[in-house]
């Protein structure tokens, strides 16, 4: 792959600068991570302005180096804007917190290509979300369906018995849990009441600290907004 230029769609995930008028741009294409730098990003007259922007979506090219280096991004045209993202702070927060669980957790390779459809799901769902929805309700049950997701994507789904109340870990421990939880963890979207999605966000929380090497404090810090 090192010396070819390569094509693909993909989801910004994280702009850092790298001088003072570039950027180092990480974006999740159908394949996996790809990490760019963008030369002259910044500078009035770049053809890069406006072009990317975290959340969207857009179709890259770029020179492959080596593995592990940074590859030189040449052109890059927008594909999906994700504009109602905006406006909501309490969705931008929570599209953070998504691309980097994604960033986190996403694999190399082409199983790389079903977290870049639910990571795109999940921006498009926060971006279109109507004025009449309760914002609490809408946002938790969003973190719920997402968390399900990456569950699912890693393997590692919890098994909830909806009648007893019941959810098991890995290694067959169990936790008891309210029969409406359980029903709001299997369809997180079909929850509409608040206090029991947030019951539902603190059983996740577990399973997420349990299972998997994430950011604790990130996640709380994200639900407090949205919450």
């Amino acid at each position: 792959m090192a010396g070819e230029t390569v094509k693909a769609e993909a989801v910004c995930l994280r702009i850092v600068p790298w001088s003072r008028t570039s950027h180092i741009v990480q974006w999740l294409t159908p394949t996996g991570k790809v990490t760019t730098v963008v030369k002259g990003a910044v500078r009035p007259k770049s053809f890069f302005l406006g072009q990317y922007d975290l959340n969207y979506t857009c179709e890259i090219v770029y020179y492959a180096r080596g593995k592990g280096e940074l590859h030189a991004l040449r052109e890059c045209t927008p594909l999906v804007f994700r504009e109602g993202l905006r406006g909501d702070y309490r969705a931008l927060a929570l599209a953070g917190y998504f691309r980097a669980s994604v960033s986190d957790h996403a694999p190399q390779g082409p199983e790389a290509a079903d977290w870049r459809r639910l990571l795109e799901t999940s921006l498009d769902a926060l971006a279109r979300r109507g004025a009449a929805e309760d914002a609490t309700a809408f946002f938790v049950g969003e973190l719920l369906e997402f968390e399900r997701n990456v569950l699912k994507l890693a393997g590692l789904l919890p098994e909830i018995e909806l009648g007893g109340g019941t959810a098991t870990l890995r290694g067959e421990r169990t936790i008891p849990i309210p029969a409406a939880v359980a029903r709001c963890l299997e369809n997180p979207r079909g929850e509409k009441k608040t206090e029991i999605l947030l019951d539902a966000a603190r059983v996740f929380g577990v399973f997420y600290a349990f299972h998997l090497d994430s950011a604790v404090d990130a996640r709380r810090s994200v639900l407090k907004v949205i919450s």
